[in-house]
């Protein structure tokens, strides 16, 4: 009896705790335009590259370099790395850090990010996490593009063109 009460208490902490992480990442939906105005920069790009580690403080990150296509908002440039918080695999030393709901990346994804600006230890992540990762799909007779986190997808230049519109207007 005592064994059997000691496994519910245990499942309905593990209950709890899920219950807990998984309210500190909710986060509201936005609407285009919102998205819009809260990024620091937009950028319309493909991955080259990524590689996770530890950063200067010791804290896991990973870096992924992106080749841009068109920079939407913010200073323009060829090319971009960015360092989001977390690993994509555990570390040599067995450490795995990862935010439900922050996009992952690979090599050759095609994506328009709305970014946050550089925090002061030179982290970012997109707006809403998910909400500010469009991928886009060229498998299609005209390309594509969705929301991460869902949605239904829409047509890439008419969607580039109201991110446009709508940065232009700020």
């Amino acid at each position: 009896m005592r064994r059997a009460l000691g496994i519910v208490c245990l499942a309905t902490g593990i209950v709890i705790v899920t219950t807990t992480l998984s309210h500190a990442t909710t986060v509201r939906r936005l609407t285009l335009d919102e998205t819009v105005q809260r990024a620091d920069r937009i950028v319309h790009a493909t991955v080259t590259e990524m590689h996770s580690g530890r950063d200067d403080a010791g804290l896991p990150a990973t870096w992924i370099t992106l080749q841009i296509a068109e920079t939407l908002k913010g200073a323009q440039r060829k090319q971009l790395t960015i360092k989001q918080y977390g690993v994509a695999e555990p570390l040599a030393d067995g450490s795995v850090a990862r935010i439900a709901g922050l996009p992952r990346y690979a090599p050759g994804d095609e994506v328009v990010l709305f970014l946050h600006p550089d925090s002061r230890r030179g982290f970012t992540s997109p707006v809403g996490l998910g909400q500010g990762c469009y991928r886009i799909n060229r498998t299609v007779v005209r390309p594509r593009v969705r929301r991460d986190v869902g949605g239904a997808a829409t047509d890439l230049d008419e969607f580039l063109s109201t991110v446009r519109r709508t940065a232009a207007g700020q």
